[in-house]
């Protein structure tokens, strides 16, 4: 597979046992071509919080389970909000996912402004 060098830089993410790796990459087809890369999100890892538990992009609710573990997720830049951060409370990380938009997720309810 042959990637352009082109800078779009994108946060690779890959699945492991223990949760998720993140590294930085030039662009999404170079992420893709190593092969190692679950998913990419857009911009660098450092640009997110560290806690934050990206949201696959295949994922669909009827995946997810009602166990109740309140998560707080975070829209990606297509939403625009007045008043940031904007986020939504679900109650597990995995149904905050499903909801359009929805980044990443952090353990725990929203933080009330």
């Amino acid at each position: 597979m042959k990637c352009s060098l082109q800078e779009a830089p994108v946060c690779g993410v890959s699945i492991h046992y223990n949760g998720q790796a993140k590294a930085n990459f030039v662009n999404h087809c170079i992420a893709c071509s190593i092969g190692k890369v679950a998913f990419t999100v857009d911009g660098k890892c450092e640009e997110y919080t560290g806690e934050a538990k990206f949201c696959h992009p295949a994922l669909s609710s009827s995946q997810c389970s009602k166990e109740y573990a309140p998560s707080c997720g975070y829209f990606n830049k297509n939403v625009y909000c007045l008043v940031p951060p904007c986020n939504v409370d679900s109650v597990n990380a995995c149904q905050a996912c499903t909801t359009e938009n929805v980044i990443y997720t952090i353990k725990g309810k929203c933080a009330k402004n």
